[in-house]
């Protein structure tokens, strides 16, 4: 750079005109750093002393020996100004004047420079996660989707911003930037980001009725209906949900409606979307008069006593030994010693030491037996 100090200077222009007194420090020239635009630029500075200028002229050459032509003009006040239309490696002169309505002064001392280029670096965004997205920048730069790589120059600003597929969440930053909202980079450097994408978690309600004269339940796999006490559940959107039916004693499941379609005693619904079903069940035509009863007769037999009790209810035995049951049901006894005595075992109808089970499809008959404890 070349410079020189500058004078104080009145300088009388016009007859009519008003004196302007103006009093301009050392001009000095700064190497700027790069603008997103611009490889290079100059900064310009000035003093100004004056107090009746109305603004300053910028005059440059290209190179030592160049013409001087008008750059631009600026306000009074001003005492700076910056020059972005520069080449790198090109030599530049500045001077400086102030005018007002009489006219221009003295020019200040000519400060030389020459711009470098200015660093570049390298802006890289990967992507990460089950889910998808884009990633661009403002000023325009990356867009990624395809260019997810740029090469800037040092000092640019950039705003990235992350935008969602249908059916994804943006989940955050790692790297030069984090968190979630937007990231905003001043390139000092190279820059490695990711933003990552998750596949969204939405879910949906499968709910399920039940209608008819009869009764039942039904269930689901995976887990979640059991109606009987729980109707509906949430499943992740696409899981695919299996209802089965089954129908009560004296009941018959006889189909579904809704989501679900057929008389199969099972049905599959995807979870797209809420969905609804129902599940239909109608009472036996057979009715309580005409239905058949079996009879089941309990005998202890043994030294020892004893109790023997059922389930559904009927036999108490102690005092109740024989009871009828509509044919079909399943009845189990328990056996339960006095004090002083073991259940040896049943016989019958039943046979070892454990409950008893019978189906009554015709009159029944089982023994037990207890016997006293040895001591």
């Amino acid at each position: 750079m070349r410079s020189h100090s500058m004078h104080r200077l009145v300088h009388n222009v016009g007859r009519r005109g008003r004196v302007l007194a103006c009093s301009l420090g050392l001009l000095s020239l700064l190497l700027g750093a790069a603008t997103p635009a611009h490889a290079a630029q100059l900064t310009l500075t000035w003093s100004d002393a004056s107090t009746n200028e109305d603004g300053f002229k910028i005059e440059r050459a290209t190179g030592t020996a160049g013409a001087y032509g008008l750059l631009a003009a600026v306000a009074a006040g001003t005492t700076g100004y910056v020059d972005a239309a520069v080449t790198a490696g090109t030599s530049y002169c500045y001077r400086v004047r102030a005018y007002n309505s009489a006219g221009d002064s003295a020019y200040s001392n000519a400060a030389c420079a020459t711009p470098a280029s200015a660093a570049v670096y390298t802006v890289t965004v990967g992507k990460a996660g089950t889910g998808s997205g884009t990633v661009a920048s403002s000023p325009a730069a990356i867009d990624c989707g395809s260019t997810c790589s740029v090469s800037v120059a040092s000092g640019t600003s950039l705003a990235l911003s992350a935008t969602t597929a249908t059916g994804s969440t943006f989940t955050g930053w790692s790297g030069a930037c984090a968190g979630t909202g937007s990231c905003t980079l001043v390139v000092d450097g190279a820059k490695n980001l990711t933003a990552t994408f998750a596949l969204a978690t939405t879910s949906y309600t499968l709910t399920l009725s039940k209608s008819g004269t009869g009764s039942g339940t039904v269930t689901s796999s995976p887990t979640g209906i059991n109606c009987g006490s729980t109707c509906s559940a949430s499943y992740a959107s696409g899981t695919s949900v299996t209802l089965s039916a089954a129908a009560s004693t004296g009941s018959t499941f006889t189909g579904w409606t809704g989501a679900c379609t057929g008389a199969g005693s099972t049905c599959t619904v995807s979870m797209t979307t809420a969905r609804s079903v129902t599940a239909t069940f109608a009472t036996n035509t057979t009715t309580a008069s005409t239905q058949t009863t079996s009879t089941l007769a309990v005998r202890k037999i043994g030294n020892a006593k004893g109790a023997v009790g059922s389930s559904p209810n009927g036999i108490s035995c102690g005092s109740t030994c024989r009871a009828s049951f509509t044919s079909g049901t399943s009845v189990t006894l328990t056996a339960i010693p006095a004090t002083g005595a073991i259940f040896a075992g049943w016989g019958g109808a039943c046979t070892g030491t454990g409950t008893c089970t019978v189906t009554l499809t015709q009159a029944t008959s089982v023994t037990v037996s207890f016997t006293k404890l040895r001591r």
